[in-house]
């Protein structure tokens, strides 16, 4: 029994050690059944680039990668409305071929999670180096995700460029006004141009006014982030002279500089006191550039370049009258009213008939913004030099300013500054001014009138409310040997020629005798004017024609007229 009772024992314990081993296996795959239970289901994005999508941009925009700029790849990454689950851990991998020389980039770039259904953008940033060189270089990107569902590799070309060296000059300066008075301010304008091949970065500029006394009213100081190859800044400053200034000159020093401080000059110009437009106005500085620094300027193209005459012909007498600011001699008008570039218009003809005309200085009238005294004197001047040569003499007589009719009998008038436009008949009539430039016999009369005497006006009209309305002037016949060019015809008015800073008329006249050299005929003269000007205004979206007038004396002989007769 005893023996027995040991067996039982040892029976149990074993069972006992056999079911803890049974228990500690059952639980064993019951843990391993809940780990299975707990893993995830894999629910992978569907990715795209969005088509179109890549762009690429440059520091200054010119569309390709320069040396030495900062640039930009961006993208659209979109994650599929039908996808099972967000994009997420992401890396964009960047690789170059081509060009890539001095170019660097990140080769890879962690990215923020997409969600289901939604696009987002990225950037990847690029730089390039002086080492940069001209070519094609090819970005691909690459987006790796974690599962493995990126989208397929994506590339771009982009055009790389090598350092082009800039080079910043003051190409032209000049003195608004037109003259320098001591203790009146004056504008001071000048023009800086990028004359080099590359980009110039961080441009600064600074007026310096050298001589004692001589203080600026405004800002001497001027920042740029970039001025492109070949482009142009006109910047002015604001500047007093003492009354008491003691020089004849008022020198400018004009400071540059930009990124690299190697590509940029310092220009120092003299501009003389109490001196005409003609000797201040349009002077085009040297510099050590040369090339074509020369071909950006003020004012036109037909203000330079003015052809000479072989002989002086004393026997021409002008009276040249450029009538601009209406409006400080009237309170009751505005600056609006005024006739735009008709000081310029008479200072550069001043300059043509007594370089290419041959007319001697001391034989030529200017006035500008003249009253009608002045207007009524220097006509009278005029007559009395033709009546001095006893009908041996050759008259010229160009007016740019207001002109408008009687509303009363449609007589067109010339309007001195100091008449407004509700009294025109106050003005010269064109039937005096022919009176008295044929009051003596000449051997020719020549008249240029930049003006139009239907009531419009190359900015605002003279006339309240005249804007819009156009009166048919009545027709004045020249007498003599006169012959008469008028800017426009019938109820049309005369423009401005924005680009050239004249009138249309007096800059296709001059444009025509620039281009003769001296060699024209009366003829051809009225023909070019004719058909540039209504080119011109038709582009510029108004209708200007000019006309002529011809003496019945002259009218088979008046268009093969010449300098050389």
């Amino acid at each position: 029994m005893r023996r027995f009772k040991q067996y039982a024992a040892c029976f149990w314990a074993v069972l006992a050690v056999n079911m803890m081993g049974l228990n500690a296996q059952v639980e064993a795959v019951t843990k391993k059944s809940m780990t299975i239970q707990r893993r995830p289901v894999i629910a992978p994005p569907q990715l795209s680039i969005v088509e179109g999508s890549m762009r690429f941009k440059d520091g200054n925009g010119n569309g390709y990668l320069d040396a030495n700029e900062q640039a930009t790849l961006t993208y659209k990454l979109n994650n599929a409305p039908t996808a099972l689950g967000d994009a997420q851990g992401m890396v964009c991998e960047v690789r170059l071929e081509g060009a890539s020389s001095g170019v660097t980039v990140s080769e890879q770039i962690r990215i923020a999670d997409v969600p289901r259904g939604a696009t987002m953008e990225f950037v990847v940033p690029i730089q390039s180096s002086m080492k940069t060189k001209d070519g094609e270089l090819k970005v691909f990107l690459k987006i790796q995700e974690p599962l493995g569902f990126g989208p397929p590799e994506q590339s771009v070309n982009i055009q790389t460029l090598e350092f082009r060296q800039p080079e910043l000059l003051v190409v032209d300066h000049r003195v608004k006004e037109g003259e320098i008075k001591r203790g009146q301010a004056f504008t001071y304008q000048f023009l800086v141009r990028n004359k080099g091949e590359g980009f110039a970065y961080d441009v600064r500029c600074e007026l310096e006014l050298i001589d004692e006394g001589v203080q600026p009213l405004s800002t001497q100081s001027f920042k740029f982030n970039q001025l492109e190859p070949g482009q142009v800044k006109e910047l002015w400053v604001s500047v007093i002279v003492p009354p008491d200034y003691p020089h004849q000159e008022v020198q400018f020093k004009v400071v540059l500089d930009e990124s690299l401080g190697r590509y940029a000059d310092t220009f120092i110009g003299a501009l003389p006191l109490e001196a005409m437009l003609d000797q201040t106005m349009w002077q085009v500085p040297t510099s050590d550039g040369g090339g074509s620094a020369s071909s950006v300027f003020f004012g036109s193209d037909v203000d330079r370049n003015i052809p000479a005459a072989k002989k002086t012909s004393e026997q021409r007498f002008a009276l040249i009258i450029g009538n601009e600011k209406y409006a400080s001699s009237n309170p009751g008008l505005n600056p609006t009213q005024d006739v735009p570039y008709a000081e310029a218009d008479a200072y550069i003809m001043q300059q043509y008939l007594e370089k290419l005309w041959g007319i001697p200085k001391e034989n030529i009238i200017l006035e500008t913004n003249a009253t009608k005294v002045t207007m009524e004197r220097s006509l009278a001047q005029l007559s009395n030099f033709a009546a001095a040569l006893e009908g041996e003499a050759e008259l010229v007589f160009y007016y740019s300013g207001h002109g408008l009719p009687s509303e009363a009998t449609k007589e067109p008038f010339l309007i001195p500054v100091d008449v407004d436009g509700d009294a025109p008949e106050l003005g010269l009539s064109l039937a005096q001014v022919y009176s008295e430039l044929g009051k003596t016999p000449t051997l020719r009369t020549t008249v240029f009138l930049d003006a139009c005497f239907s009531g419009g006006a190359r900015n605002e009209s003279l006339i309240a409310g005249m804007k819009g309305l156009a009166r048919v002037p009545e027709e004045v016949e020249a007498g003599g040997n006169a012959v008469v060019f008028a800017s426009s015809s019938g109820n049309q008015s005369s423009g401005v020629f924005e680009g050239q800073e004249h009138g249309y008329f007096t800059y296709f006249l001059l444009k025509y005798m620039q281009e003769s050299k001296g060699k024209l005929s009366y003829g051809d003269m009225y023909d070019y004017v004719r058909k540039e000007v209504k080119l011109q205004s038709n582009r510029d979206g108004r209708d200007q024609e000019p006309s002529v007038r011809v003496a019945p004396t002259i009218i088979n002989e008046w268009r093969s007229w010449g300098l050389d007769d």
